[in-house]
């Protein structure tokens, strides 16, 4: 599930029922997926339920994620509460981690990121409270020293001598 720059989310049928499964309602959708969600549409009409889904399709901006509002990320208040800066600077030991650090973190505040790497924080609690494995990492995020501290990857970018700007252009 995604959000566009419009705040709308953008969801298959999956996503769709499985947040309908956890209790969450949407009023509003952008998908290309319609069918069950008209049939979900007509259950509403028929029964006279006020549960209607108004249905978008995917517009030409449909790749702009809002990462700046953190009220549409499904996480626990804690989460959405947590200072992100104080965080990350509780597990840094020398000057050269907290350089980096103010550098990345400054790129990710630029670009109205801070959402999600609060978001990475509970993705990662959750992944190890769930005792659920996750890879080494890949790709330019292993560039990212924030993302290293947060634990989305393990791959020491200041040891490898990595350039943030890879993940963040």
């Amino acid at each position: 599930m995604k959000m566009n720059h419009l705040n709308e989310m953008i969801v298959d049928e999956n996503d769709l029922v499985e947040s309908m499964l956890r209790g969450q309602r949407a009023k509003r959708v952008v998908t290309r997926d319609t069918e069950k969600i008209e049939q979900f549409n007509h259950f509403c009409t028929l029964f006279k339920f006020d549960d209607h889904i108004e249905i978008d399709q995917p517009g030409e901006n449909l790749d702009k994620y809002n990462y700046a509002d953190a009220e549409n990320w499904l996480m626990p208040n804690e989460y959405k509460q947590l200072d992100i800066e104080q965080y990350l600077l509780q597990k840094i030991e020398t000057q050269q981690q907290r350089q980096r650090v103010e550098l990345e973190f400054d790129e990710f505040k630029q670009r109205g990121m801070l959402p999600m790497l609060k978001f990475l924080v509970y993705m990662v609690d959750q992944l190890k409270h769930n005792n659920i494995m996750w890879g080494v990492g890949r790709g330019s995020s292993v560039s990212s020293y924030i993302l290293y501290l947060i634990g989305v990857h393990r791959v020491d970018s200041i040891k490898y001598d990595l350039d943030y700007k890879e993940f963040l252009r």
